[in-house]
């Protein structure tokens, strides 16, 4: 109920101009018990916010980001995100609890809404987290998943439940990663993705195509698919960032699902929707996370699948026919 609270007061924020940015309160009610650090990370998530609203409502080009409370690896990130897309809260106050992570902590659940930087087209609801080093220092600001799937993040099983992603730290990082990979499409961060994927990544791409309609294509339409190498498709992806003013990309169901004999290594689907001033499209995302080295994960496979096969007749791709970890010999 709180979140579709939030929602509609944000559409009638769009809707309606404000007379002066808002000041944002983050309060932490659980999650930490050291006093002065809890201060630290509220400060540090209250002044990122409120800057947020203040750039937002001036319609400035860039962000005033103090470095005693944001590091500069996420300065750059924000940016980046700024840059492309402008966003702002419309609470005055959040109350959320601090997850504890591998590397420090975490605060989920900031409530957005969010416009095209060239143009102010309404791109709609989104939610942020944002994560902190050990001393409560930001470390980086990402849109997340859907907010109602990460609390019910599902156990991804293939065979038996040998195989599912039990812990809880161990999803955390995941998810952090792929959240992390979806923001760097919003971002167009080029850098980023040209070290999440390996070398030797394996893109492929599906595409509806209409053939002669027979008894194996009795729609006419089928998917066919292509191969790209990683310089290929990042070659491919630096036009689409080029050609597109922005670019809005939003995860909306996850599976994660562990490799049944590689430790760290997983199969992650995902549901995307893919927007942009040129081109829409909604589809399934498979990718083969490598955390072997948990400092530096890569991707060596990644897949996309267009929902539909044919959209006016409502056929869409049979569940069983999406990509899995079944599907690559590793």
């Amino acid at each position: 109920m709180k979140k579709m609270i939030i929602a509609f007061v944000a559409l009638l924020m769009m809707s309606t101009p404000a007379s002066a940015y808002q000041s944002v309160r983050l309060t932490i009610n659980d999650g930490i018990a050291d006093g002065p650090l809890k201060k630290q990370i509220e400060v540090a998530a209250s002044t990122l916010i409120t800057e947020l609203n203040r750039a937002q409502e001036r319609d400035t080009a860039s962000l005033n980001l103090s470095p005693a409370y944001v590091s500069p690896e996420a300065q750059d990130g924000i940016n980046k995100l700024w840059r492309n897309e402008h966003f702002q809260c419309v609470e005055s106050e959040i109350v959320e609890r601090l997850l504890t992570t591998r590397d420090g902590y975490q605060v989920r659940g900031i409530p957005l809404i969010v416009n095209a930087a060239s143009s102010n087209s309404e791109l709609g609801y989104q939610e942020a987290v944002i994560n902190f080093d050990r001393q409560g220092i930001i470390t980086s600001f990402y849109y997340t998943i859907a907010p109602e799937l990460y609390s019910r993040l599902r156990i991804g099983q293939m065979s038996d439940s040998r195989h599912s992603v039990q812990d809880t730290q161990d999803r955390l990082m995941i998810l952090d990663y792929v959240e992390h990979f979806r923001t760097a499409y919003n971002q167009k961060d080029l850098k980023f993705l040209r070290q999440v994927f390996s070398d030797d990544a394996l893109i492929i791409t599906g595409k509806v195509v209409q053939v002669r309609r027979s008894e194996v294509v009795p729609t006419g339409n089928r998917i066919v698919y292509t191969t790209q190498t990683k310089q290929q498709y990042l070659e491919n992806l630096a036009r689409a960032f080029r050609a597109a003013s922005y670019i809005n990309v939003a995860f909306d169901d996850i599976l994660i699902v562990n490799h049944p004999t590689i430790k760290d290594v997983y199969g992650v689907t995902v549901h995307q929707k893919w927007h942009t001033n040129r081109y829409s499209d909604e589809g399934y995302v498979f990718m083969v996370w490598d955390f072997r080295n948990p400092d530096a994960p890569q991707i060596h496979v990644r897949t996309w699948q267009p929902e539909y096969i044919d959209r006016a007749n409502g056929q869409r791709l049979n569940p069983n026919d999406v990509f899995t970890l079944g599907d690559f010999d590793l």
